[in-house]
């Protein structure tokens, strides 16, 4: 995993407030005091008032996507099977019939495993093992963008420099060159988040909604900020 800082590029340069306490308030001096926003080499804090970072992940050593894709597979398979039973079942098919189906399911999962990690192996490969996301974090929630295969991590921390020093202006050109170079994305509305899951091992922290599965990365020295951010921000979560 490379937890290595990305270079300060672009005409922006981040003020460095004093740094956030692990388990402390983030404001330095009472209730009162001025906002003291956490920032580090990976994180800025913008003028809008979002903490934007990029956390790159080594597919490779990092089994996090994987695990997510096997899960997602599993419960698709599983529901599959599940509506294909009670069909039966509703038609008058007898148990053997069932069992049958159950079993050619099950020989169907396990062609999928190899098949599923060899197709995971390809797509790692092509995008130089590397899974690169953008991530942008206020009070009320935070976005999960992934970066196409072709953008380079320093031309997107440069983007992100400048989406950082535009903020309380016209960001909509910068935007919409930055979004143009991402793919996919998710958002989780911290309102609604029933569960956070924290695995400091692997970096990663699950957001978990009714039926949206976010994940969130941060680098090893700003871990703590970011999961104690997210949890302190979901009023329905009381624990990990």
């Amino acid at each position: 995993m490379n937890n290595q800082p990305y270079p300060n590029q672009g005409n922006y340069t981040p003020q460095t407030p004093p740094p956030y306490q692990p388990g402390g308030a983030y404001n330095a001096v009472g209730a009162n005091a001025p906002y003291q926003p956490y920032q580090s080499r990976n994180i800025l804090y913008c003028d809008d008032g979002k903490y934007r970072w990029i956390y790159e992940m080594n597919m490779m050593k990092n089994p996090t996507l994987l695990i997510t894709i096997f899960k997602v597979l599993g419960l698709s398979f599983f529901i599959a099977w599940a509506i294909i039973v009670l069909i039966g079942l509703l038609n008058g098919t007898d148990g053997k019939t069932i069992w049958g189906i159950t079993k050619v399911m099950l020989i169907i999962c396990v062609v999928f495993i190899p098949l599923t990690f060899i197709a995971y192996l390809i797509v790692a490969a092509k995008n130089g093992k590397k899974y690169v996301v953008l991530f942008e974090m206020d009070e009320h929630g935070v976005l999960h963008r992934q970066l196409r295969k072709n953008v380079k991590r320093d031309k997107a921390f440069a983007w992100l420099t400048v989406l950082a020093g535009l903020a309380a202006g016209n960001v909509g050109a910068a935007s919409a060159g930055f979004v143009a170079a991402t793919h996919d994305s998710l958002y989780s509305d911290f309102g609604g988040v029933r569960s956070v899951k924290v695995n400091r091992k692997w970096n990663t922290i699950k957001v978990n909604e009714l039926l949206n599965k976010n994940q969130v990365y941060a680098a090893d020295e700003d871990f703590d900020f970011v999961s104690q951010f997210i949890i302190s921000h979901c009023p329905r979560v009381s624990n990990i």
